[in-house]
């Protein structure tokens, strides 16, 4: 089984590159005539920065046996269809709700930190 420092490591970049990316799409909508080109691969930077991590992690709760795996994927899936869905709000330009992209998944994403990220690490680093 992976150490726990290294999931803690590992786990802390992913959540800065979407973090990046993120900050990166936010200030890309505030422009005055935003790019809609760069925003559209900011959107799809950004699901393929989750899934992955998304995909890192799964698969390292199910080498620990993670109890709570069924939940921690359940708040994956959300999240990934939430940004699913505001990228389809994009492509169909309903401006209004992509303007709160990054803001509305940032916060989503700190709850699933503090929910599901911090229970994980603690139950890694209760594994011998």
């Amino acid at each position: 089984m992976p150490a726990a420092h290294a999931y803690t490591s590992d786990n802390h970049d992913e959540h800065l590159d979407m973090e990046t990316v993120g900050a990166h799409l936010a200030a890309l909508m505030a422009e005055d005539a935003p790019d809609r080109i760069l925003i559209a691969q900011s959107l799809s930077l950004l699901k393929a920065s989750a899934l992955l991590h998304f995909a890192h992690e799964e698969a390292l709760m199910k080498e620990a046996n993670y109890p709570n795996l069924f939940h921690h994927r359940r708040s994956h899936n959300y999240i990934a269809n939430e940004i699913s869905v505001f990228i389809s709000a994009f492509v169909s330009g309903r401006e209004a709700t992509t303007n709160d992209i990054w803001p509305h998944l940032k916060a989503t994403l700190d709850a699933h930190i503090i929910r599901h990220d911090n229970d994980l690490a603690s139950f890694l680093n209760t594994k011998p």
